[in-house]
């Protein structure tokens, strides 16, 4: 399937990308669990690993304190575990922290949502949301205007005379396809609060002890409710991608592109 790009697309050796997430939810199938001896059985070649899990839902009121509901996700794993699915009644996520290219992303979920719509039959697609996350660190001697454009910064130390200065951005607007969120979290945790804990590994730590490292957090997402057609899901989702792409790169500056080269 071709990929919609507006720019060529970025090969970065030394990319500071740390995870990919898609994520589709659809109206709720409460026979899943039924299902998922068939949907493991055509998964567990390529995802061997598979857990299971309780995940916390918060249910509001009209009136008192929300109410929290215990829901089962399945987790399904690569041999590296550092490429998973996760899967529960109403969503289906396909995430990864070795990404190569889109289009061998986009191959891979195409061959999960396949399986899962095969055996289970997804009704309506409610929500399609497409997040990366880099993670950027200063070597000696660099700061974080050498990596991020000035609008990311926010005001300096040393104008308002403080040491320790960490910040938080987030900017947020309708693209043709969609709704774009961008957050940038200057953090001694690797990865946004809401994704942490991530049930990957990863090769090597991504953040030494109080190392502060600044997190760009990229959030496509789109919530028109559609039938489920594999082809055009996969295709919208290849939208998101290239908004995600074109603000990846008005975020950080061309000396750290060349830096990640």
């Amino acid at each position: 399937m071709d990929v919609k790009r507006s720019h060529p697309a970025l090969h970065l050796s030394r990319t500071p990308l740390i995870y990919v997430v898609a994520q589709i939810r659809f109206s709720a199938i409460m026979s899943m669990e039924k299902f998922l001896p068939d949907i493991q059985e055509r998964l567990r070649h390529k995802y061997p690993w598979f857990n299971r899990a309780k995940i916390q839902e918060f249910a509001f009121q009209v009136e008192g304190s929300p109410s929290i509901n215990l829901s089962d996700r399945f987790d399904f794993q690569q041999r590296d575990k550092r490429t998973g699915v996760v899967l529960s009644s109403n969503a289906v996520a396909f995430h990864t922290n070795k990404y190569a290219t889109f289009e061998a992303f986009q191959e891979e979920l195409t061959a999960v949502l396949g399986i899962i719509n095969e055996i289970a039959g997804i009704g309506l697609v409610e929500r399609i949301g497409l997040r990366y996350v880099d993670l950027i660190r200063l070597d000696a001697g660099e700061t974080w205007p050498d990596y991020l454009q000035a609008g990311l910064l926010g005001l300096s130390p040393a104008a308002v005379g403080v040491q320790g200065w960490t910040s938080a951005f987030q900017s947020v607007g309708q693209t043709e396809v969609g709704m774009l969120a961008l957050r940038c979290i200057q953090s001694q945790n690797p990865l946004p609060p809401d994704l942490m804990p991530v049930n990957l590994q990863y090769e090597a730590e991504l953040l030494r002890p109080k190392e502060v490292g600044t997190i760009l957090d990229f959030d496509h997402y789109s919530q028109i409710t559609r039938d489920f057609d594999l082809e055009k899901i996969v295709a919208a989702i290849g939208d998101l991608h290239d908004n995600i792409d074109r603000a990846f790169r008005s975020a950080v500056t061309e000396q750290a592109l060349k830096k990640w080269e």
